[in-house]
């Protein structure tokens, strides 16, 4: 019993019934709560193994590994559907909501990552030489020169290879990135990565050409190669038996399926200091098709210090696939010694001749 504020007996204070009534709102709002972070919790497992990813904020990322760099094929039928990560190679299907696949598709990369996914979309694609970006100690970073606005440049270094990323300031949705590979002073490959598609820069064969001078000894007599593979034997550059695999491929006649490139060497040498650049390729269109290179040849001059080995200037260049037809190769030589002046500066002196020395081989695809 309880007195009231009126000195009535007989009733409980009012107060009372408002505290039990606050304690039971707090105590099923706690359950409430509590049971409700349990089914969240819940879905969101549940979810994440049955939809394979659970994608946040706006990313898609591998449900094996949780791997950012995955893939879609652009432009087809299975894009938003098909995928594929390029580190565990895992494959799923699935087709994610429009705005966060857009969203996926239009977001700024950061140069490392960029450097990174090309690096693992050209190893997927069989450039074996190349190292595991995820693993390798990258050096460098921004070289951006002082005072250039508008545009950006990165180039990172590890194990040999060299990987340069160029893009220009604008909105990310518009940002295409030029990346150019190289393994061992070769670029490898050269192309572009825009809204997540790789396209390839084959527009000049001769930015993709390797130049060697110890793997063709013994393998490559002095003159023209052709060389028709499956692919551009540019993705096994750098790995052993490069050269022999090369040599296993030199054909007169390949396939219109084939990947052709055309080998240039100049023969072994006793010694170091023999050299051989291409110049300039053009195509002439005709019966047959002119495969047309300028080259300088250049040998050492008296005096000049050159390694006691055995050399073979060489150069691999991919020119792709070709159509059926007859074709013929050329190669236009200019050739010079090199010294140096009393300043140890090189000069290169040009070997005069009544006429010009030119390289042929014929060749067709069926």
């Amino acid at each position: 019993m309880g007195v009231l504020d009126d000195g009535i007996i007989g009733w409980e204070p009012r107060t009372r019934g408002k505290i039990g009534d606050e304690k039971m709102k707090r105590a099923t709002l706690a359950i409430f709560l509590a049971v409700f972070a349990v089914a969240g919790a819940s879905f969101i497992i549940t979810s994440g193994i049955l939809e394979g990813v659970f994608p946040l904020g706006g990313e898609i990322s591998c449900p094996s590994d949780s791997s950012p760099y995955v893939l879609t094929p652009i432009g087809t039928r299975s894009e938003n559907f098909a995928w594929k990560c390029l580190v565990c190679g895992h494959a799923w299907t699935k087709s994610y909501p429009e705005d966060v696949y857009a969203k996926w598709r239009k977001a700024f990369l950061e140069p490392d990552f960029v450097r990174d996914y090309a690096v693992l979309y050209l190893r997927d694609s069989g450039y074996g030489g190349l190292p595991d970006p995820l693993k390798a100690e990258w050096s460098g970073g921004r070289e951006t020169p002082e005072g250039l606005v508008g545009s950006e440049t990165y180039v990172y270094r590890a194990e040999g290879a060299v990987v340069t990323v160029k893009y220009p300031v604008v909105l990310a949705e518009n940002v295409i990135y030029e990346i150019s590979v190289e393994l061992s002073g070769t670029k490898v490959w050269k192309g572009r990565l825009h809204q997540r598609q790789f396209s390839s820069d084959t527009s000049d064969p001769l930015d993709l050409a390797a130049y060697d001078f110890y793997g063709g000894v013994g393998l490559f007599e002095r003159g023209i190669y052709v060389i028709a593979t499956s692919k551009n034997p540019l993705a096994l550059y750098g790995t052993g038996g490069f050269w022999e695999n090369v040599k296993e491929h030199v054909t007169n006649r390949a396939s219109a399926g084939d990947f052709v490139s055309i080998l240039v060497s100049r023969g072994d040498f006793p010694t170091g200091g023999h050299q051989i650049q291409l110049k300039s390729f053009s195509r002439l269109e005709g019966d047959p098709v002119i495969l047309s290179f300028s080259a300088n040849f250049t040998d050492p001059g008296e005096g000049v210090a050159v390694s006691q080995a055995f050399t073979n200037p060489l150069v691999l260049v991919p020119v792709g696939n070709l159509d059926a037809g007859k074709y013929l190769v050329e190669v236009h030589i200019v050739k010079f010694l090199l010294t140096y002046d009393a300043d140890g500066k090189p000069v290169y002196v040009p070997i005069l001749t009544f006429k010009e020395e030119v390289w042929t081989l014929e060749f067709e695809v069926a």
